[in-house]
């Protein structure tokens, strides 16, 4: 399972979109949340790699307080990964929860505490 999508979490969103848009020249779009979030174009649809998204360390409080990158792998069974990620020695960071329209999503850590996100497909979850 590839990943689909990347997270920053960062202290200052205006500077880093500013920074990104300069250095790359990546595209923000202000998705819609209860707090500040922007979907990352990182790059023409054509060329390969994943786009993303960026939100304030504020709003995010698996960030515990710092700048964080995180990936997203999609899974077709998100309770039967969760399942397989606690039998191998891994947690649940932020317990699953419905992006409405969209999926569903979990935040986890592999035994190290490195943490990525999993979803699940399904534009009916609310």
């Amino acid at each position: 399972m590839k990943p689909i999508y990347f997270d920053f979490t960062v202290k200052d969103i205006e500077t880093a979109r500013s920074f990104f848009e300069k250095v790359f020249g990546w595209r923000f779009e202000r998705f819609p949340m209860p707090y500040k979030y922007y979907r990352i174009q990182a790059g023409a649809p054509e060329e390969p790699g994943i786009d993303g998204g960026i939100g304030a360390i504020e709003d995010t409080k698996v960030s515990d307080g710092k700048p964080l990158t995180q990936v997203t792998i999609p899974v077709s069974n998100i309770d039967n990964l969760i399942t397989t990620v606690k039998e191998n020695g891994g947690k649940v960071i932020e317990e699953k929860m419905a992006i409405p329209g969209i999926g569903w999503y979990v935040t986890c850590a592999e035994p190290g505490g490195l943490k990525f996100g999993m979803i699940q497909a399904d534009p009916n979850a609310t």
